[in-house]
């Protein structure tokens, strides 16, 4: 008698990248609002990651090894294997070096007092409080055009790196392939 059982293989990052580009898409349509800007960033970091590992895991063996190491590392991992040299200097990949280190300070930051400059009048104190103008260092490269700009550059940099294995423009939109294993139960018994 057969057996059925359906299956589904997710790609490394289709989560990730669902994710951000559900962030974006909010993002568009709230255009005029204020916006947290930060999520998305952490998310273009998360889904460069698991992109990289998406392409080590099918292309190199040794990848279980390898997908704890810095994303820096994975990407001149990957440029050796293609027989490439990372040019570290411009787009894409200095974009990638931009996310990281967003997303770096935003793990890393450390508690900071942030002063605003001498006002007379402390309605006018409170109000530079509250509008959101006192932020951290790290904050300060995080704007919406940045991150608007960032949507652009990050596709660029994904299928750049799916060409260095001559991977399909479109191999970082992969969400997943399913079907159904048609199984013998003498084969599931023995199993």
């Amino acid at each position: 008698m057969m057996k059925y059982q359906a299956y589904s293989d997710f790609t490394a990052q289709s989560m990730t990248l669902s994710a951000l580009m559900s962030m974006y898409g909010n993002l568009e349509q709230n255009r005029g609002q204020r916006f947290e800007l930060t999520p998305i960033i952490v998310f273009l970091g998360f889904s460069v990651e698991s992109y990289l590992n998406s392409i080590g895991a099918r292309k190199l063996p040794i990848w279980d090894d390898l997908e704890r190491l810095p994303w820096r590392q994975k990407v001149s991992i990957l440029h050796t294997t293609a027989g490439r040299i990372p040019d570290w200097g411009k787009d894409p990949l200095q974009f990638a070096s931009e996310v990281f280190s967003l997303r770096d300070k935003l793990a890393h930051g450390k508690p900071e007092r942030v002063v605003g400059p001498i006002v007379t009048n402390p309605f006018e104190a409170h109000q530079l409080y509250i509008s959101g103008d006192l932020q951290p260092n790290c904050y300060r490269g995080i704007t919406i055009d940045w991150v608007t700009q960032a949507k652009k550059r990050f596709r660029l940099l994904l299928v750049y790196l799916g060409q260095l294995f001559d991977l399909p423009e479109s191999d970082h939109l992969l969400i997943s392939s399913a079907g159904v294993l048609a199984k013998d139960e003498k084969d599931i018994q023995s199993g």
